[in-house]
């Protein structure tokens, strides 16, 4: 194997640890708050101008004040490549709350900074501290009102 195929073996290697990571992270947020959320697990390879995978979970809101029926909120991690730099981004929001106006923007309850990095090794760190980091989170879906399990 050449070094750039471990390379990207390692970096896949990476992504899958995020990935399972979301799932306990989503399989906690479920358990604590039954009937109000379902989630979606998994990553995306998203069509972009700059190569992009995104790992995450996805959760479909029910119930509570703010969660509004239908309304669909995300924790993700995502990794681009640019100019042939890494560029590691994270965060956690919410679509807005009332669909349908044009204006009203993606309610960001977390946002990660978005770093650039020419090391591959230095991108992995990244993707594991923002995976860490969103992953203890655990007052997420709290503060989009959905009710606890009692």
């Amino acid at each position: 194997m050449d070094a750039s195929a471990a390379g990207a073996a390692r970096l896949m290697a990476a992504l899958n640890e995020a990935v399972r990571d979301f799932q306990s992270y989503g399989y906690e947020q479920l358990l604590t708050h039954q009937g109000g959320v379902s989630p979606r697990y998994g990553g995306t390879l998203t069509p972009a101008v700059h190569p992009t995978a995104v790992v995450g979970v996805t959760f479909g809101l029910r119930g509570g004040p703010r969660s509004g029926e239908g309304r669909e909120a995300s924790i993700s991690v995502s990794v681009a490549l640019r100019d042939e730099m890494f560029v590691v981004e994270g965060e956690a929001g919410a679509d807005p709350l009332h669909p349908g106006e044009a204006d009203e923007p993606w309610e960001y309850l977390r946002e990660l900074p978005e770093v650039g990095v020419w090391d591959l090794d230095e991108c992995i760190a990244l993707i594991r501290d923002y995976t860490a980091q969103l992953c203890a989170y655990t007052g997420f879906l709290d503060d989009l009102g959905v009710p606890r399990t009692s």
